[in-house]
């Protein structure tokens, strides 16, 4: 049986992080907690998860910085970050124009940290599901695999929960 794929939850919310750890821990994911940006950044460079879920607003250090510093340490550079917030929703009813604008920046500035995937809050459960494997599925795949012309690197079995291969 292979390791555990190990997510790494960020949020100053306590609520939230228990909410998603028990989500993913039901989809048979090894769940790795901190609760702001400091310690985040800690467990990250301490346990190399394979993905982290980052919120943005945190004490000691907000989201922006840990992805950042992420992605500047060659030692966690290749940890997929999903930004989790409640920044940067713009679907929400009732935004003008400047406040779509604010947002979208809000979203740029987390892909410009280093992020490669951006959720508002509220998500539904299935929806963060979904982007946390597909987010794990194009990680698992090396690039320089495909591009050598290594076709079996394009279609090996994703080692995750739910997969028969698991």
């Amino acid at each position: 049986m292979s390791a555990k794929t190990r997510i790494l939850v960020v949020d100053d919310n306590r609520s939230v992080v228990r909410l998603i750890e028990a989500l993913l821990q039901k989809e048979g994911f090894e769940v790795l907690t901190a609760f702001d940006g400091l310690d985040g950044l800690q467990k990250a460079r301490e346990e190399k998860p394979d993905l982290m879920i980052l919120d943005i607003l945190m004490p000691k250090m907000d989201g922006y910085e840990v992805c950042r510093l992420l992605q500047n340490d060659p030692h966690t550079a290749a940890i997929p970050v999903l930004i989790l917030t409640v920044k940067g929703q713009v679907d929400e009813p009732g935004l003008d124009d400047q406040d779509v604008e604010a947002r979208i920046q809000e979203q740029m500035a987390g892909y410009e940290a280093g992020a490669v995937d951006f959720l508002s809050k509220p998500i539904k459960a299935k929806t963060l599901l979904e982007r946390v494997r597909t987010m794990l599925w194009f990680d698992h795949f090396s690039v320089k695999d495909i591009c050598e012309g290594k076709p079996e690197a394009a279609v090996s079995p994703l080692p995750l929960p739910g997969n028969p291969d698991y």
